[in-house]
């Protein structure tokens, strides 16, 4: 491929994609035919749009004048492209603007054409791989502080939602479609306490959704390989230097970070005949566009902490008929007494008002500030306007030190306690399928990270700063919350409480390879 021949490549092997263009240059895009790049460029508080050649190294201005012209992405033909641009005017006379919205201009440069219209924040688009359709993010819809994932037709129409998850602090950003157009990867978060993560989707109704890299550390903006097996992104590890480049195997998850040299570098992007990246890096003082070729990395396998040992302090079966006893299967000797007669379908128990489990005074469930685990097998018959509770456990330090329950809307949470009684929680994805058993396991980790997995599968929305100190319970209610309100509307077949964290890691993993051959 030609390119450049810039005075000197750093000790990185990093070089300047552009030599003699001013101001801030970021994220960039390589034309499909590998002889260009679009950049954003900014001087004086506006950002406009420049090409490079590659081969002469001439920059050309291609969506210049007032306004916000920023997040270009090329169509797969190469005969357009993509950007998000704002003009947020001051006076009528100045001419009012919609806000950030989706626009396509010739990548030769002439005319810009409107795709979106509206009050909403549309921006970081990218093409469907058959060029039909712009995918974008927008606050549309929005009733919360959130952003979903929509498309509009490329040659104009109206657009419309493929993924939204309503909620604060909610977002799929920056998504980009594997080669084979099946999966869409973007930037992902749910919840201010949570961190950026990579999330791979598959359209479909409702759509599928899988959680790429772990919430332990920010990882967002990625972009596939050619090849389909790499996906490039930004990221940072404990340890980093800054804000680095990332590559993550797909088939794995598994994480190498890039070699940039001195600075904070992110944006990635692959060339076309996937040998480089094309990245924004700051160790001039300001953000400069570089590339480099892609060295061979070695992907290693994540290595947490070894778990403290896990053990069942309570093991519930509701599979016999109720009597006035529940026995503890774990052998711990929490046995449960039962309140009222509770309602059996299918192998399981179901609670109504005035019906529950009781364990007084258990034992074994002072976990102090250390982890521990609570597991259910349930299902949801019908939908339901109230909160459903499933389990509580009542301390003397907080009456609802930890609970999991479904809320008004279906999802399913998981939540422990900050020391000063602060809720902090993990909540499902999606609202759970009715009329289907499923597995929740919810975990508080020593460190006062909240998770909670669905049928194995880690769900996105995670807490952190859940680091109470628990003492003796004063009770565990099942079926109800402590002071039997807001009874479990569903079937329960089976409860477990633990001291430690149970593993769940490797049925995540085989998820992932699950999600994939989907």
């Amino acid at each position: 491929m030609a390119g450049l021949k810039p005075a000197g490549a750093a000790a990185d092997g990093a070089m300047p994609l552009v030599e003699h263009d001013e101001g801030r240059q970021t994220e960039a895009a390589w034309s499909p035919d590998g002889r260009q790049v679009v950049y954003q460029a900014e001087r004086g508080g506006l950002r406009t749009l420049r090409v490079v050649d590659l081969t002469t190294g001439k920059v050309r201005a291609l969506v210049d004048g007032p306004g916000q012209a920023c997040h270009p992405a090329w169509s797969p033909d190469g005969q357009w492209i993509a950007y998000t641009h704002a003009h947020l005017t001051r006076t009528v006379a100045e001419g009012l603007e919609n806000g950030y919205n989706i626009l396509v201009v010739p990548a030769a440069g002439g005319e810009p054409r409107r795709l979106t219209a509206a009050v909403h924040r549309d921006y970081t688009p990218t093409f469907s791989r058959d060029g039909d359709y712009v995918y974008f993010s927008s606050t549309r819809a929005a009733k919360e502080d959130s952003v979903g994932l929509w498309r509009v037709p490329a040659k104009g129409g109206q657009p419309e939602p493929v993924i939204l998850r309503d909620g604060p602090d909610v977002a799929f950003v920056q998504a980009d479609f594997s080669p084979d157009g099946r999966l869409i990867a973007c930037g992902h978060i749910a919840g201010f306490r949570d961190n950026w993560t990579l999330r791979l989707i598959r359209e479909g109704d409702p759509p599928e959704e899988y959680p790429l890299t772990d919430t332990a550390y920010p990882m967002y903006g990625p972009r596939w390989a050619p090849d389909g097996k790499l996906i490039a992104c930004t990221g940072y590890r404990p340890g980093d230097p800054g804000w680095g480049v990332y590559l993550v195997e797909v088939s794995t998850g598994r994480l190498a970070r890039l070699d940039t040299g001195p600075g904070n570098s992110r944006s990635p992007a692959w060339s076309p005949d996937g040998r480089e990246l094309v990245f924004e890096n700051n160790r001039s003082g300001d953000y400069r566009l570089y590339r480099l070729r892609v060295p061979a990395v070695t992907f290693q396998d994540e290595k947490p902490p070894e778990p403290e040992p896990a053990e069942p302090v309570v093991r519930f079966s509701f599979a016999q008929e109720p009597a006035e006893a529940l026995a503890d299967l774990s052998g711990s000797g929490n046995d449960g007494t039962v309140v009222g007669k509770p309602g059996t379908a299918d192998g399981g128990w179901g609670f109504g008002d005035g019906q529950y489990v009781q364990i007084r005074e258990p034992k074994r469930l002072d976990f102090g500030a250390g982890g521990f685990s609570v597991k259910a097998t349930i299902r949801l018959d019908r939908p339901s306007d109230e909160l459903r509770m499933l389990v509580v456990g009542d301390y003397p330090v907080h009456h609802l030190g930890w609970q999991l329950y479904v809320d008004k809307e279906g999802y399913a949470w998981f939540n422990s306690r900050s020391p000063t009684g602060t809720y902090v929680g993990a909540r499902s994805d999606r609202p759970l399928d009715l009329g289907r058993r499923v597995t929740l396991v919810g975990l508080r980790h020593p460190s006062g990270r909240v998770e909670l997995y669905v049928d194995g599968l880690r769900q996105a929305q995670t807490g952190a700063g859940a680091t109470m100190s628990y003492p003796a319970p004063t009770q565990v209610r099942v079926g109800t919350q402590f002071n039997g309100s807001i009874p479990f509307a569903g079937t329960v077949y089976e409860l477990e409480a633990w001291r430690g964290l149970m593993s769940t890691g490797e049925s995540w993993r085989k998820s992932l390879q699950e999600f994939l051959k989907g």
